[in-house]
């Protein structure tokens, strides 16, 4: 009777040692995907623009240049580092009206000294795992924006439309020219007033990058529940 009691409880700790094994087995994470997604923003089939309130309208303006790249690296557990920066020659925002534009570029912008604007992603809070054709989904993205030469954080949802072929990005956010050091665009009675509203719909095409290997356009990309951030509140 004690040979039989001693090789049960043998065998119950061998049983133990087993599920312990495979649950630490289970929570190793996984291997991350053999590729990253590079992507390079195209004018052609993009929107970029924004609306100003004043005393008599909104004026109207619309950017027709600029360049970009968004980039998503597989990490080792399972999740994405996502960068991304896109840049506006400030000279190339116009409202249709040859004055105002003028005005806008010299006494506002001043786009001799200050010739870009440049946004420049920080922080991504999103699921990637509905990162295919057909799939529509929202993230959270904070970055840094340069306009004027001084820099402000500005943090917005974006949605993501994925296509066979390329991906649209799609958003809005208020943008207070005081904050980056400009003058009131005021001129006489017409009074202008903040914010801003910048208004996008960016189109991205993939990019062929060294290494990733046959691999689909737009395959599923995993993420596991809490691994990125909280979404920003504001």
């Amino acid at each position: 009777m004690r040979f039989k009691a001693k090789a049960l409880r043998l065998f119950a700790a061998a049983i133990s040692a087993f599920a312990v094994a495979r649950v630490v087995g289970a929570q190793e994470p996984a291997a991350p995907p053999a590729h990253r997604l590079v992507y390079k923003l195209e004018v052609a089939g993009s929107t970029l623009r924004w609306e100003l309130p004043s005393t008599f309208e909104t004026v109207k303006g619309v950017v027709g240049v600029f360049r970009g790249t968004i980039e998503a690296n597989p990490l080792p557990s399972g999740g994405w580092d996502v960068k991304s920066r896109i840049v506006v020659p400030a000279a190339a925002m116009q409202t249709g009206n040859r004055r105002r534009d003028g005005r806008m570029r010299g006494k506002i912008l001043d786009t001799a000294r200050y010739p870009e604007i440049v946004f420049e992603l920080r922080r991504f809070t999103g699921d990637l795992s509905r990162f295919r054709p057909g799939e529509t989904f929202s993230v959270q993205v904070a970055g840094h924006l340069t306009v004027h030469g001084r820099t402000a954080l500005v943090q917005l949802p974006v949605d993501v439309y994925v296509f066979d072929d390329h991906v649209e990005i799609a958003g809005s956010f208020p943008l207070h020219w005081k904050e980056y050091g400009m003058r009131d665009p005021s001129v006489g009675v017409m009074r202008v007033k903040e914010p801003m509203l910048v208004v996008f719909r960016l189109r991205a095409v993939p990019e062929k990058v060294a290494g990733t290997g046959p691999a689909g356009l737009h395959p599923p990309q995993p993420t596991p529940e809490g691994l990125l951030p909280k979404p920003f509140r504001r």
